[in-house]
């Protein structure tokens, strides 16, 4: 396995980067409540701005309570092009309103194709920076 491994990522051309955690589902959703005392709408708006200001934005649905952005090749590297490695945002508001549920996917090219995971430092900043605009108590 760990010999699959090393091939896997030393073909990618580069190595691959440190917060990348590869999995089956491309992460886990994480929640955020929403303070009591903010309208949807207005969260809703503040999540989108929050993701837009790194990402281009690929879907947002009001409606639905939903967004995810388009694959971006340069999040992880200070800007510079990747194009062995991907990163892309999604999030979705609960039926009730009263959370919203934040996502990372990433994907690293290797030998045979991308290879799913997500990027624990993506998801640690979109999940700070959204609940400093949304949360009731930052963390």
């Amino acid at each position: 396995m760990l010999l699959g491994t090393i091939i896997l990522f030393s073909s990618c051309g580069s190595s691959r980067p440190s917060s990348f955690v590869r999995t089956a589902s491309g992460g886990e959703w994480s929640a955020i409540l929403i303070r009591d005392d903010l309208p949807f709408d207005r969260a809703f708006n503040e999540v989108v701005d929050v993701v837009a200001k790194r990402f281009e934005m690929d879907m947002i649905s009001k409606d639905a309570g939903y967004g995810r952005s388009q694959w971006s090749y340069t999040w992880n590297d200070k800007g510079r092009y990747l194009n062995f490695y991907r990163t892309r945002v999604l999030f979705k508001f609960s039926a009730d309103r009263t959370r919203v549920e934040i996502k990372t996917e990433a994907e690293l090219l290797g030998k045979r194709g991308w290879v799913l995971g997500f990027d624990t430092r993506l998801l640690e900043t979109i999940k700070r920076d959204v609940m400093g605009v949304v949360s009731r108590t930052t963390m």
